[in-house]
C-alpha cells in the first residue's frame, strides 16, 4: 500500500475544512439573519409603541382640561393632539380612536362596536381623525375635585414591518390612557 505525500493530505484536509465551514455557514446564516432582523423590527415596534403611549397620554391630558366644554371643543382637544402625534409615527398607520367616559373605571372599549354611550368614535381617513359616531355630552361630565369623572382615550395603530424580511407581516399596536377631569371652576360642580 502506498501512502500519499504529506502535502496532499494537508491540502485534502484544508479542502474538507473549507467545505465544512461552508456547510456550517449555510446552516447558521439564516438563523443569524432572522435574529438580526427580528431585533431591528422589535426595536421599531417598541419605538412606535412609545410614540403611541405618548399620543394617548397627551390627548387625555388635553381633554381633561376641558371638563365642561362643548363636545366639539372637548373631543377636539383630544383628537387634535392625536392628529399631531400621528405625524410622529415612523411606520404606523392609525386605525381608529375613542374618547370616552370610563364610567367609574368599568368601561374600557377596545373597538368601535363597544363605543355606545358617553363615547366618541373617530376613524382615520389617511390625513386625520374624522368623527364617526357618539359623544360624551358636557352635562354628563362630572368635574368635582376628588369626585370627577375620568376621560379615556384609546388609539389603535397598524405597524407594518420596515425591513421587508418578514413579508406581509405587521402588528396591531394600541394604547389607552385614563385621566381624571380637572375640577370645573366656572359654575356648579357636580353634574352641571
Amino acid at each position: 500500500m502506498r501512502s500519499t505525500p504529506d502535502g496532499r493530505n494537508r491540502a485534502r484536509r484544508r479542502a474538507d475544512q473549507r467545505g465544512a465551514a461552508l456547510v456550517e455557514t449555510v446552516i447558521v446564516l439564516p438563523l443569524v439573519l432572522l435574529l438580526t432582523f427580528g431585533m431591528i423590527e422589535f426595536g421599531f415596534a417598541f419605538n412606535e409603541q412609545g410614540t403611541l403611549r405618548a399620543a394617548t397620554r397627551n390627548a387625555a391630558r388635553a381633554a381633561s382640561t376641558q371638563p365642561k366644554a362643548a363636545n366639539a371643543v372637548f373631543e377636539a382637544a383630544a383628537i387634535d393632539s392625536l392628529d399631531a402625534s400621528a405625524a410622529n409615527l415612523n411606520n404606523g398607520v392609525p386605525d381608529f380612536a375613542l374618547v370616552y367616559d370610563t364610567q367609574d373605571g368599568t368601561f374600557e372599549p377596545s373597538s368601535p362596536g363597544e363605543c355606545t354611550t358617553r363615547c366618541a368614535y373617530y376613524d382615520w381617513d389617511g390625513s386625520g381623525f374624522v368623527h364617526v359616531s357618539g359623544h360624551w355630552n358636557p352635562e354628563q361630565r362630572g368635574a368635582c375635585a376628588g369626585e370627577s369623572d375620568r376621560v379615556g382615550v384609546f388609539m389603535k395603530v397598524r405597524h407594518d414591518f420596515l425591513t421587508g424580511f418578514f413579508t406581509d407581516a405587521g402588528v396591531d399596536l394600541s394604547s389607552r390612557t385614563v385621566m381624571a377631569l380637572e375640577p370645573y371652576v366656572g359654575g356648579p360642580c357636580a353634574g352641571s
